[in-house]
């Protein structure tokens, strides 16, 4: 499955970041908990350039824990003027830790103190940067859905008179090297299902988490452990389809409502939580 997307908004916002990063004293850079590698935006290192930054691994709600713990301790391990922080924008775990994060960033800069610190939120779309600023700000300052592209254009926010935040829409890249990271995007959602084959998504789902938690997915949908390590991943998909009843007439199934059902318990972490990146050691 060849996944790419990268529509005209994307272009221009990738120049107007690069027209405005210089005013910022820190990017934080947000990237999904579940999948740390495969969010990381190439291209955001040569935007940022010597710009301090705040890694941010957010849904870490959604996220496995042991295999986040692994990839915090790779980004903290990191040569550069980083930091890293694991958060959750919807439950407000950990968000009030970027705003220090940034400070010790920032602490030893001669301005420090005097003026509010610049903040610019960097990320792939469906990342849930709006959602970051939101619980930042401490009430809605922007529109945030489960689906990548809401945010349009750059918006600042003043969240104190020490803090100013600016954020960006969602950006990929012109072209993924490694297939298998679109997939991952896809699967996750920061790449729009209509511009895909929705069943083709599910089934590479499928596939991952046959290989990564199969135990999970046998518990979800009551389908023996020994039959799912037997299955291909289409006859995991197809039983899916049944278990839910996702039907149509003569009893098969219904492809795409089983794709829907399915990426909808993957990405709201009915199958508990999840990475599909593994940490280098």
């Amino acid at each position: 499955m060849a996944v790419q997307w990268f529509p005209g908004h994307m272009a221009k916002t990738i120049r107007e970041i690069k027209e405005k990063v210089e005013k910022a004293d820190v990017v934080l850079e947000v990237l999904d908990a579940r999948i740390p590698y495969s969010s990381q935006n190439p291209m955001i290192e040569k935007i940022v350039g010597h710009k301090p930054v705040v890694v941010v691994l957010n849904k870490a709600d959604l996220a496995d824990k042991a295999a986040l713990d692994k990839w915090l301790d790779y980004f903290k391990a990191d040569n550069g003027k980083k930091e890293v922080i694991s958060v959750s924008a919807t439950s407000k775990k950990n968000i009030t830790g970027i705003i220090e994060k940034c400070r010790l960033l920032c602490k030893d800069s001669a301005w420090f103190g005097k003026r509010a610190i610049r903040v610019m939120i960097i990320g792939v779309p469906n990342v849930g940067k709006s959602a970051i600023l939101n619980s930042l700000a401490g009430k809605r300052k922007q529109d945030v859905r489960n689906t990548p592209g809401v945010t349009r254009e750059l918006k600042k926010v003043n969240i104190s008179d020490k803090i100013q935040v600016t954020d960006t829409p969602g950006v990929l890249w012109h072209k993924f090297e490694d297939p298998v990271v679109g997939e991952k995007l896809a699967i996750l959602g920061s790449v729009k299902d209509s511009i895909l084959y929705r069943d083709d998504i599910a089934l590479k789902a499928v596939e991952l988490l046959k290989e990564l938690y199969p135990a999970r997915l046998s518990e979800r949908y009551g389908i023996d452990l020994t039959e799912i390590e037997k299955k291909s991943p289409y006859e995991i998909f197809e039983a899916i389809g049944k278990r839910r009843g996702c039907l149509v007439s003569g009893g098969k199934i219904d492809n795409d409502k089983t794709a829907r059902v399915f990426l909808t318990d993957v990405r709201e972490g009915k199958l508990g939580g999840i990475c599909l990146d593994t940490a280098a050691s």
